[in-house]
């Protein structure tokens, strides 16, 4: 257990420099594998673009539970979006040593986010804020990786089609989007999307032509909230380091209007976080 606890904080503190990182209480229904009758694609960036604006593309109060082998972690997300930018607040709930850690990432136009952390004693319980060049110049994926969780503004990625593939025996349409700098931590990301329900089943992150990241999931994997097809549980495998984090979506609540009070870099200290 102390081994586990480790591991967690580790990764937690390291994700702090590693960002280089219509839910109304209905029962949770699996997303439909017989989806409605989708447009044709006009251009490549039509699929993408869908299946953001449905999965992610909203204001929301979310809880995850990250694993890998012994160590786990449980947090909620208060996520906004203003003038076409998303703002996200990290609230570590589990496990209790890190409960005063929390993180607040506010997207800007250019893909260097500004970043703010506070973890207790384990920043002098100030608020820190992260320059951008610690963010470009240091390893995107760790265990709890801000990636994993950020969504994709318009406008951000350039698309083109690719050749169709199968992923476990489930016809995909693939669509390879690309960065103007790696300031995401890759230069390149190919997706691959079901051909019938138009739902992502893998992401794999290409950086100077090498694959240092993929996020898998499975048909099975979504379910309905308030027409919001989400994807409650996901793979996540970083290469080199010979394991896989599975990220669990517990619960999505879509949250309109969440005032500006909780997306400040004071409220990480103060702790004025919504409870849901």
């Amino acid at each position: 257990m102390a081994h586990a606890v480790r591991l967690i904080g580790s990764a937690l503190l390291s994700l702090a420099f590693a960002w280089s990182a219509r839910g109304d209480g209905a029962e949770l229904q699996h997303a439909d594998q017989d989806a409605p009758a989708q447009p044709v694609l006009s251009d490549a960036s039509a699929l993408p673009e869908a299946y953001f604006d449905e999965v992610e593309r909203f204001d929301a109060l979310l809880t995850y539970e990250v694993r890998r082998g012994p160590a786990r972690a449980v947090f909620n997300v208060a996520r906004r979006w203003r003038a076409g930018l998303a703002e996200l607040l990290f609230d570590v709930r589990e496990p209790p040593s890190f409960d005063k850690w929390a993180i607040l990432l506010r997207e800007t136009h250019g893909g260097s986010d500004d970043l703010f952390f506070y973890a207790g004693d384990a920043t002098d319980r100030r608020v820190v804020r992260l320059a951008s060049q610690h963010l470009e110049r240091q390893a995107l994926f760790e265990l709890f990786s801000l990636g994993d969780y950020r969504p994709t503004p318009r406008g951000e990625l350039s698309y083109e089609s690719a050749p169709d593939a199968e992923l476990d025996g489930v016809p995909c349409k693939v669509v390879i989007a690309r960065t103007p700098h790696a300031y995401l931590g890759f230069d390149e990301l190919q997706l691959f999307f079901a051909a019938s329900t138009r739902l992502l089943l893998e992401s794999r992150f290409i950086r100077d032509g090498r694959e240092v990241r993929r996020l898998s999931a499975t048909p099975a994997d979504y379910r309905d909230i308030g027409g919001h097809r989400l994807p409650f549980h996901r793979l996540a495998r970083r290469w080199g380091d010979g394991g896989a984090t599975e990220i669990v979506l517990q619960r999505a609540v879509e949250t309109p209007n969440l005032p500006d009070e909780i997306f400040t870099d004071l409220n990480l200290r103060l702790r004025h976080f919504p409870q849901f």
